[in-house]
Parts: structure tokens; sequence; C-alpha cells
């Protein structure tokens, strides 16, 4: 009887991989060790090398590798000390008492089974630290998952204890406390404890070019063939603008593509596959009509940024992913002129018969029912001369005035998961941008649509007339 292979061992052999790239959970060797985790990695050996006692990270949201790298902390100084030097304590669930925290630390720390009682089990760990520091070794306290804690004062009082146990005026172990944002303000209503957490790291979503490196690094790693582009750069933004930089949904959205290109076995992963896992992850299979793949080649801009509310941070990113144009306008050097010639009263007649003459030609042009009124004044030169104009000026009409008012203006805001932007009111017309729920755009006009629906026209980048359909958006 043949044996059926799983389907994701056939996964990976499709791709000419050697092992899993995209798995969820922490993997310390699978790391792209780049940009801020470099640098929160260094900062953390500093804190330890330097006996700086506590250390704080924080991260804007779920997901953003703070586990990943205090794993990848443990593998280099398991490394670098070996077992013998080397102690540590993982909290990665600390909803529990302070009795029940000392105990499992001491347990971690001196390899033994802790006492019920509690100040047995601090006089035990403090012994097992020193014995450790005495030696040349290093001693690690972590707390993960700190943001379950903010109200938890019981629990935040202890650690700030468990950071003052000392030998001969040098802390025991660098206590590092993790958690997300929450946990940054609760702290900093404690100075007891904040200020024992001098060494303070904040993390933040990806940069496009961070994504990007992240995924090449992973498939490298799982062995696929150096040089070998797995993902278009039409995936690579799709999956930058759904993730929102969050390593975490970058992961689970290039897994869950490489598995959709298995199953239609596609030779790279283009806008296809990422529009198919988007639609799987959102629950909605294959179902969204308005994120098919064009079948026209030759498609233009495979995406681009329609909204204005993009979030800044304190980095000042440049938002290189989320912009993806293919042409763009040269700008020229135009020259000014430097000197300036005293003919005050030459140049200010020619000025206004240019304005005059200009003014009529518009108005031929415009006609009389167009909404740009042009109004003509007549200037006056002085013997200085300075322009100034005549009492009786031309003014508005009441009817004129109504006429120039503006438009109220209407948006709207992308309802769907992910939805195409057209060139025409048409869903069969080329796909110009894919556009995320949330997104928010300005709408211009609209018509009726060949399938009977409504569809809304807007600018793209300013100056670009598209479309997109009432089905994937809602009015403001």
């Amino acid at each position: 009887m043949q044996t059926v292979q799983p389907v994701n061992e056939r996964y990976i052999d499709y791709w000419g991989l050697k092992q899993h790239p995209f798995l969820l959970a922490p993997d310390s060797q699978m790391m792209y060790m780049a940009g801020q985790y470099f640098e929160c990695l260094e900062r953390l050996k500093y804190a330890i090398n330097t006996n700086k006692g506590g250390v704080l990270i924080i991260s804007e949201d779920a997901g953003l590798g703070k586990t990943t790298i205090l794993l990848k902390l443990i593998d280099e100084m398991k490394e670098r000390y070996g077992e013998e030097l080397f102690r540590f304590a993982l909290v990665d669930h600390p909803t529990i008492s302070p009795d029940q925290m000392i105990a499992q630390i001491t347990k971690s720390i001196c390899g033994s089974e802790p006492s019920l009682d509690k100040m047995e089990n601090l006089s035990m760990l403090k012994s097992s630290l020193t014995e450790i520091k005495k030696r040349g070794g290093k001693n690690i306290i972590i707390v993960d998952e700190g943001q379950m804690l903010c109200g938890a004062i019981d629990v935040l009082q202890e650690m700030r204890m468990l950071i003052n146990l000392t030998y001969r005026e040098e802390y025991l172990h660098t206590f590092i406390l993790s958690g997300q944002k929450p946990l940054w303000d609760e702290i900093k209503n404690m100075p007891e404890l904040w200020q024992r957490l001098p060494v303070r790291y904040y993390f933040e979503p990806l940069r496009f070019e961070e994504t990007k490196e992240m995924i090449k690094f992973r498939l490298f790693k799982a062995g696929i063939e150096d040089g070998r582009e797995v993902f278009t750069n039409d995936a690579f933004e799709i999956i930058q603008r759904y993730s929102k930089g969050s390593p975490r949904t970058i992961i689970a959205l290039a897994d869950l593509s490489l598995l959709m290109g298995f199953s239609d076995r596609s030779v790279k992963i283009s806008f296809k596959e990422m529009t198919k896992a988007i639609n799987a992850m959102a629950g909605k299979g294959e179902s969204l009509p308005y994120v098919i793949e064009d079948k026209k080649k030759n498609m233009e801009d495979p995406l681009s940024t329609i909204s204005n509310e993009e979030e800044s941070n304190d980095r000042t990113r440049q938002s290189v992913g989320y912009v993806a144009q293919k042409v763009k306008k040269d700008t020229k050097d135009v020259p000014v002129t430097t000197q300036i010639r005293p003919f005050f009263v030459v140049l200010a007649i020619i000025f206004s018969v240019i304005a005059g003459s200009l003014a009529g030609y518009l108005y031929t042009q415009k006609g009389p029912n167009n909404n740009t009124i042009i109004v003509q004044k007549e200037v006056v030169v002085n013997e200085d001369g300075k322009q100034k104009t005549d009492a009786a000026e031309n003014k508005l009409t009441l009817e004129q005035t109504q006429m120039v008012k503006e438009k109220p203006q209407k948006f709207a805001v992308v309802s769907a998961d992910a939805a195409n932007i057209r060139e025409k009111p048409d869903i069969s017309s080329s796909r110009v941008a894919m556009v995320f729920e949330g997104e928010m755009v300005k709408i211009v006009d609209e018509t009726i649509g060949v399938d009977g629906g409504k569809w809304y026209k807007f600018y793209l980048n300013g100056d670009r007339d598209v479309w997109i359909s009432e089905k994937v958006i809602r009015l403001k």
C-alpha cells in the first residue's frame, strides 16, 4: 500500500525546500537579524555584560518578535558560557501569584523542586545566582507577556525586589521584562520599578524592505536555491500592506500563499496567489469577485497607496513598500533670474496687458456657463511704478457666487478585506491597483457600470482617473 505524503511535505518539495520556512512558533534559528532586531539584541547583551540590572522591552502590538529575540539571546548566551556558567528562567505566563512566580524562577535557576515557603525559595535562588556570579557566569530572569500584569501591582513589586538581589554591590542577574504597549505606561507610573529598568527598547512594525528581506532570509534558511525569486514584487507589496508590518501576520500570509501556489502549480507567488491567501485568511475562500486577478498581460502599476491615514512613528519611516509606481515624471531645474532691472513702470504695464488678454481668452474658452469666473479689474499704474486698483472694482453677483461654490466633498472607506481599483467602471477592466480594508478615497464622480452596479471615480496619486465598485466600499 502506497503511503500518501502529507500536504505540508509535498508543498516543501514542490518549492524545492528542505524544511518549513514559515512556522508560526518562535524560532530563533529562522530569525532575520537585521534592523531593530540586531539593535535590540546588542542592547540586551550590553545590559548583561555591563551589569545594568534591568531591561524593559516593549512592542507596539503583538507578534512583532519580542519572544523570538529573547530566545535568540538565550541561544547565544548558552553558546558563549555553556550550561555550567549560564542560568536562566523564563516566565511566559505571568498571571500567577508572587509566591508562584518566585517558585517557578527558583526551579529554573536551581534545577530542583522549589519549597512551599517563599522565603526559603528566595534564599535558594540567591545562593544559586551568587555561585554562578562568583564563577564568572551570567544569570538571566525573563518575564514575557508582561502586559498581562497591568494592574497586578503585587507581582510587579515582587519583580522590583528580585532586581535588588546583589552580591558585593553588583546585581546577581539581569532581569528582562517584556510586553506590549500598555505595559510601558504601567511601569512608567511606578518610578520605583521604572528606574530599575534603565535599558529599554521599543519594537515597531517592519518597514517594506525589512519585510522583503525577512521572507527571503527564511526561504534561504529553508533551503531555497540562492538567487531564486519565489515572490514577485507585487506579492511583497501586498504582504506589507495587509500585514501592516507585523512579522506574525507576514509569516502566516507567506506560508498560506506558498500553499496556494502549490495547489495551483504556480511558478512564482504573485497577485493571484496572494489574493487567494488573503481571502482564505479572512474565511471567505475565493468568493470576492472584486479581488480576482486580471488575465490580461502588461497590466499597469500593481499596487499604489490610496490612504491618507497612514500612521507615522518615532523612527520617521519612509513607506518604501506602500507605493509601487512604474511611471515617474522627470523634473528639471528651472533657472531663476537673479538680476532685476529697474523698469517697474514698463513691467507693470506689460503685466496689465497680459492679464487682460489671458482673462479674455479663458472666458472665451470656458464659456459663460462654466463654474470658473474670471473677473477683470481696471489696473492703474502710479508714477512710482506700483499698481493700484480703481475704487469701482468689479464684484461677483449673487448668481455668480452660487456658481463658484464647491460641491460637498464625498469620501469612501474600503469595507472589503481587499479590493481592486480599475481603469474603467467595469469588472473586466484592467486592474490598476489594490486597496485594503480601512483605506479612504475622495470621490469625484460616479456612474452605473455595465454590470448594473454603481461605480465611483477618484484620483490615484492625485492625477489618474480610477474606479472602484460600490460593493467594496461604504460612503462617509
